[in-house]
């Protein structure tokens, strides 16, 4: 949009589900023919509101180190604060109308109020807070004593990535990266989530 950062959302508003239908927020201004009490389950162009960006409002790192001995640890966390991410996967199959058309569909489907003759339709409901805090790495090594390696400075450590994450939400994680231009950015559609991943080595002087 004019004048927005890239990656902002512009979307209609959700505001809940009536007799299986969504609703969502309108003006008579903005829906003459649709808009009842506030309500259209026909959203126009109009009716769509600025609901946030991609983008985070800061973010942060922070890494330490300590020593005991010939015992050395490490350990950096990281972490993203405000914007939004379009959880698109639970747009696209969180839906009862997945089983009339024959499709797969997440079990939480079961359990939301819409009809199933009620299509996805993309607004605020799908777009969710992507502030999440990540443990992304913790390091350990111990130094062996020289008299043991010859004299030669000895280290052996073990290291873990993506170890844990804190968000509020509900897709895999909120770090979503899918490399289809900058149309896509903040949008979550099947993407596969980071792996956790655990190294052992050693580091000799020769």
């Amino acid at each position: 949009m004019r004048g927005q950062s890239i990656g902002t959302f512009m979307a209609p508003v959700f505001v809940g589900v009536t007799g299986g239908q969504q609703q969502f927020a309108c003006t008579t201004v903005t829906n003459p023919t649709n808009c009842s009490n506030g309500k259209t389950i026909v959203p126009t162009e109009a009716d769509r509101a600025i609901v946030g960006t991609a983008n985070p409002s800061f973010t942060m790192g922070v890494r330490n180190s300590a020593t005991w001995n010939d015992i050395d640890a490490s350990w950096l966390w990281r972490g993203e604060f405000g914007g939004k991410v379009l959880n698109n996967t639970a747009l696209v199959y969180l839906t009862k109308s997945d089983a009339a058309q024959g499709r797969n569909f997440l079990r939480g489907a079961i359990g939301i109020p819409d009809n199933v003759h009620e299509p996805a339709k993309y607004s605020t409901r799908w777009i969710e807070d992507r502030t999440f805090v990540r443990l992304q790495n913790v390091t350990v090594g111990y130094t062996l004593p020289k008299a043991m390696m010859r004299g030669r400075a000895t280290r052996v450590y073990v290291s873990g990535d993506n170890l844990a994450l804190f968000t509020k939400y509900s897709g895999y994680d909120p770090e979503v990266y899918v490399n289809l231009g900058i149309a896509s950015r903040g949008i979550d559609y099947l993407t596969y989530p980071p792996t956790r991943n655990f190294t052992i080595g050693a580091r000799t002087q020769f």
